[in-house]
């Protein structure tokens, strides 16, 4: 599962607004056998992969320096749209 360090990484590398799906994309080109991992754990189900690693963004929002804010509807890993959290980095 991904780390907080990890997380850290991908959230530097992201523009100060950015959604789950953004994150999870970027997560998953730089650290594609981690990402693979968490899809293993789930049996290959990348819906439910993706949730528990939004989960994680969200219960660290704090130490990544993130604000939560609406739901947003976007385009997912797999190219399809679904609804997903906005982030903006606290400055």
């Amino acid at each position: 599962m991904i780390t907080l360090k990890e997380a850290r990484h991908i959230t530097s590398m992201m523009k100060d607004e950015f959604d789950s799906h953004d994150f999870i994309l970027v997560y998953a080109c730089a650290y594609t056998l981690s990402y693979l991992d968490v899809l293993w754990k789930y049996n290959g189900d990348a819906r439910t992969a993706d949730g528990q690693i939004a989960k994680r963004i969200s219960s660290w929002c704090t130490e990544l320096g993130l604000s939560k804010g609406v739901k947003v509807v976007s385009m997912n890993i797999k190219g399809y749209k679904s609804e997903c959290t906005k982030w903006t980095k606290v400055k």
